[in-house]
């Protein structure tokens, strides 16, 4: 991806290439957690990734001579290993235990975070009606809590524990943003990308050696290893590639709201392809959630 300014089009069809590595990941997961441990799922995904990045690295840094200080290491393990393997080990260890609809909708609240910790170092300005918005936003969360669809045979059900677990992937997401907003890493987006997931693989070796004692890795489907393959390689690095090169070509808040659309395309992935239901409440919900975070964007 380089040469001149590429037009509209392209930029609008990469932009839907990356909500459906986004959104189909939802649904990847829940294909593979069939046959395989979240805590197995979350190490070899982050491997997959590992392996895919390193190339990109290499590739986007040969011939560049790299001049990195200890505070640029450290912004890329804070930035690499707290914004990315705690997210995605959170993330991953979440989905397991509640619905897609939970899951995206909880993570379509992270600009939220992000506002509310960027007013608290004071980067951003915070008003009332944009805590009115996080509030809105904020009900339609905890209002998730009291709906339970229609059980539905070999499907899981969304559980407290499972939406705790997405939140505390949604708050080390945000505040890896904000602290990424006041201490750019100079090394740029592809080493971050390349810190988490080679380190985080690293990190997550003893887990993969507890997790996988005994497990029968020989026994799993085409399907899983594909579904895996698909979670590391497509979602966790081709995804993010997309969003830094859209992003250096429209401004970030048109970017980040294409974000919004994550929920919606995965809810409806979920119904078609795992037969997940949708009920009215949970709609409703949703559309809580939704209008907290128009509230808050539309007086930003």
């Amino acid at each position: 991806m380089s040469g001149g300014k590429p037009s509209s089009t392209v930029l609008y069809l990469l932009v839907a290439v990356m909500m459906f590595c986004w959104s189909g990941n939802y649904v990847a997961a829940r294909i593979v957690f069939r046959e395989v441990p979240p805590e197995i799922v979350i190490c070899v995904r982050t491997i997959v990734s590992a392996v895919v990045i390193i190339p990109i690295f290499w590739y986007q840094s040969r011939g560049k001579k790299i001049e990195a200080t200890w505070r640029d290491i450290g912004l890329l393990i804070v930035l690499g290993v707290g914004g990315i393997t705690v997210n995605q080990l959170f993330w991953t260890l979440g989905v397991a235990r509640t619905t897609v609809l939970h899951s995206s909708m909880i993570m379509a609240t992270t600009p939220l975070w992000v506002l509310g910790m960027a007013a608290a170092m004071r980067l951003e300005p915070i008003n009332r009606v944009r805590i009115l918005g996080i509030v809105i936003a904020l009900a339609g969360v905890v209002s998730l809590q009291f709906i339970r669809t229609r059980a539905v045979s070999g499907q899981q059900q969304p559980t407290v524990l499972g939406d705790a677990l997405l939140l505390g992937c949604a708050l080390p997401l945000a505040a890896m943003t904000v602290f990424g907003k006041r201490y750019k890493p100079r090394l740029g987006g592809i080493a971050v990308n390349a810190m988490g997931y080679v380190g985080g693989a690293i990190l997550l070796a003893p887990l993969l050696w507890w997790a996988g004692r005994g497990f029968d890795f020989s026994r799993l489907s085409t399907g899983a290893w594909l579904g895996m393959f698909y979670m590391g390689a497509f979602s966790s690095v081709a995804g993010y590639l997309i969003f830094y090169y859209v992003l250096a070509h429209i401004p970030a808040s048109r970017a980040g709201a294409f974000q919004y659309l994550q929920p919606v395309i995965a809810t409806g992935l979920a119904y078609l392809i795992l037969g997940e239901p949708v009920g009215g409440q949970a709609l409703a919900a949703g559309g809580m959630v939704f209008a907290g975070i128009f509230v808050t964007e539309r007086f930003s």
